[in-house]
């Protein structure tokens, strides 16, 4: 029972971790996503943020140059070259890629650049080009950009650097994004790519808001966890009371066995004096003292078998030798055959190659006189049990008893081994008996590491088979 406490105390504890760990699993899991989608959003709002900075400065740009710039450039997703114009005096006209400047304006200076960037793809590409136009004519400005970013973010940003690269970015990226334990993210913008030029923007991610959405989750999974850690401790407190309960009852019968031991034994006493007194075999008395005596004897049974079966379920540990199992069956085979009351026939088959055999020779024997004793008392008046003892391969022993008793239901055949059970289909329910011979059977076997096996059929008989492993 102890071992069995511990198993589920372990099995309930191995639990709670798991479903605690799978809980905070979730969670991290969920915090995760959420950082992740708020990085998205953060760095489509640093994009939109640097897209509106490079407006602004490229009207600011065409409203107040006096020189007009044109470039070109070719990319591979179109066919004609893509040109733009910034030009303050709205002279110049694109007819076919071509650009056509009005004459009369000699005072506007002209700059031409062409690009050839067939070697990737741009979405943008107008907007690329009047990005390069703008900082071909503008002087930038590290504290006016800081400035007019923190505007646009608001305290989610921290800062931006601008990086020169050997490739060219088109693409808004995220390069460091946000994590539980870490809440800023680097993104990085195209700022003029056809100048391999980006934009590395630190940003904040708020986790408040994160956890507010989150907080129906978070007060969900604490209630499970508390439920589950208040259930093991109830668990816990449980068994605690049912490892009390069983000590109790455990003393309580070793108690009873010590005090009923001395009334018995003088009973028996008295009984032997009385029947030592010659008598006459039909005198009403001498029967009476034979059914005492008779009694007696089987009160002192019960007893030391209740002995047993507790001594069994408090582990005590087993006396391993090699003895000698056919001359031990052959005494049994012997003592059952001197049964008074019925008529036993009793068989042995024995087909091993050796008489030896390793267990504790006490409990294996006390296990088949149990079976033999439920043979003769759970059969007619002619009892024919039939005992085996052959090897099985792989180490074991197999011993079975046989008999052509009153059998046993097959929706029975699994409650026989516990404790106190008796059937209630027997036919002599007055048959002496406290339900424990299977049980003490079970728990011999188990402490072996062996198994049982039974086949019985209602009143065609049954047999019990058990299987000892024979370890050296």
């Amino acid at each position: 029972m102890n071992r069995r406490i511990k198993q589920v105390w372990l099995l309930a504890i191995l639990s709670s971790f798991l479903l605690i760990g799978l809980q905070t699993y979730w969670l991290y899991n969920s915090v995760t996503y959420s950082m992740g989608e708020m990085g998205k959003k953060n760095a489509e709002k640093a994009e939109q943020a640097i897209v509106t900075y490079q407006t602004n400065i490229g009207a600011a740009v065409k409203e107040k140059s006096h020189i007009g710039y044109v470039v070109t450039a070719y990319f591979s997703d179109y066919k004609s070259p893509c040109t733009t114009v910034c030009s303050p005096l709205d002279t110049d006209t694109i007819i076919g890629g071509v650009v056509y400047s009005k004459p009369g304006f000699g005072n506007v200076m002209e700059k031409r650049d062409t690009f050839d960037l067939r070697e990737t793809d741009s979405n943008n590409s107008f907007d690329c080009l009047n990005t390069y136009i703008t900082y071909q004519l503008t002087r930038f400005d590290k504290a006016h950009f800081d400035r007019f970013i923190s505007r646009k973010l608001g305290n989610d940003f921290i800062g931006a650097e601008m990086k020169t690269g050997k490739h060219r970015l088109w693409q808004t990226r995220i390069v460091e994004p946000p994590t539980l334990f870490h809440h800023e993210m680097l993104v990085e913008v195209p700022f003029n790519p056809i100048q391999y030029q980006s934009m590395q923007m630190r940003m904040q991610v708020p986790m408040l808001p994160i956890l507010k959405g989150m907080m129906w989750q978070m007060i969900g999974s604490l209630l499970v966890t508390i439920m589950l850690l208040l259930s093991i401790a109830y668990l816990i407190k449980v068994m605690l009371l049912q490892k009390k309960v069983d000590k109790m009852r455990s003393d309580f019968v070793h108690t009873m066995i010590h005090e009923l031991k001395r009334p018995v034994q003088t009973l028996k006493m008295c009984v032997s004096v009385f029947s030592a007194q010659k008598t006459d075999e039909k005198d009403e008395n001498a029967l009476i003292m034979e059914t005492v005596r008779e009694e007696s004897d089987n009160l002192t049974a019960y007893l030391a078998k209740l002995r047993e079966v507790i001594r069994a379920e408090e582990h005590i540990p087993l006396q391993i030798t090699s003895f000698d199992i056919h001359a031990a069956l052959l005494n049994l085979v012997a003592v059952y055959r001197k049964n008074r009351q019925k008529e036993v026939n009793v068989s042995l088959d024995y087909q091993r190659t050796s008489d030896l055999m390793i267990g504790d020779r006490d409990q294996l024997l006390n296990v088949v006189s149990n079976l033999m004793e439920n043979s003769v008392k759970y059969s007619g008046d002619i009892v024919n049990i039939h005992v085996a003892c052959r090897d099985i391969g792989k180490g074991e022993v197999m011993i079975s008893v046989s008999d052509n008793g009153i059998g046993i239901s097959s929706d029975e055949q699994q409650r026989v081994w516990t404790k106190f059970y008796r059937s209630n289909t027997y036919p002599d329910m007055m048959q002496p008996g406290i339900g424990l011979g299977l049980s003490f059977v079970d728990m011999i076997v188990k402490a072996h590491g062996g198994r049982k096996m039974m086949q019985s059929e209602v009143g065609k008989g049954t047999r019990i088979s058990i299987v000892i492993p024979q370890h050296s």
